[in-house]
């Protein structure tokens, strides 16, 4: 159940989706993963959601062995759509595996969107995390809208999707499994690999596992910054 070697195969993995998708757990969950192994860098460009972030776990995260770099000016309770130097150093660097957690708007994409031409040089994963329990993601028309959303903005391709559809503390086995098929037929029309299905861990049961792995690969996560 753990995170397959398609993150690491390119030096940038970039995950994009609207707000409260589960965008930053599971750019946290891969960087925790990656780190036991890797040199990586994690990129919190997320300028938009000032309450459920990366920033909200920092200490956490600097206790690990990740190079965390955040939009967040230090002692300043200010988010400003700009990113450091520090985010050009690790995403032009050739010795780190760069994860990156984007902001779910307009805004937030057009902040990364200005390295586009870096990542186009350098190789990189633009992963499109789902969840049909959000507002303008509960349908295949919607997400591929949202999808053309972003990637206008970001002048990029998502590359791959993900789907992380649940409803928090709330969610159960069958919430999972109607997401399944939605996501699939995303996945086919825009002619993209649907990568994996996230589950929390303590929702691993046989028979979801099972049906799951009829669309995609299973990944097991830990939630840390919604409780």
């Amino acid at each position: 159940m753990t995170v397959p070697l398609s993150f690491v195969n390119r030096k940038t993995n970039i995950f994009v989706g609207t707000a409260g998708s589960g965008k930053s757990e599971i750019a946290l969950n891969v960087s925790l993963e990656l780190g036991e192994f890797f040199n990586v860098n994690l990129i919190d460009a997320d300028v938009i959601n000032l309450y459920y972030n990366l920033r909200s776990v920092k200490e956490f995260i600097e206790k690990k062995n990740i190079n965390f770099i955040s939009t967040h000016f230090e002692g300043k309770s200010i988010d400003l759509p700009i990113l450091s130097g520090k985010v050009y150093e690790a995403l032009n660097g050739q010795n780190a595996v760069n994860i990156v957690d984007v902001g779910g708007d307009e805004i937030g994409s057009a902040v990364i969107g200005q390295f586009r031409e870096l990542f186009f040089k350098k190789g990189y994963n633009l992963f499109y995390v789902a969840n049909i329990y959000r507002p303008f993601n509960s349908t295949k028309e919607e997400i591929l809208e949202n999808m053309s959303e972003i990637e206008n903005i970001l002048g990029m391709n998502i590359t791959a999707i993900i789907n992380n559809s649940h409803l928090l503390s709330e969610t159960k086995p069958e919430d999972i499994l109607k997401s399944l098929k939605i996501v699939q037929d995303v996945a086919s029309a825009k002619d993209i690999p649907y990568v994996l299905t996230v589950v929390e861990e303590k929702l691993f049961e046989q028979d979801l596992l099972e049906e799951i792995k009829k669309y995609s690969l299973v990944y097991a996560i830990k939630r840390y910054i919604i409780r």
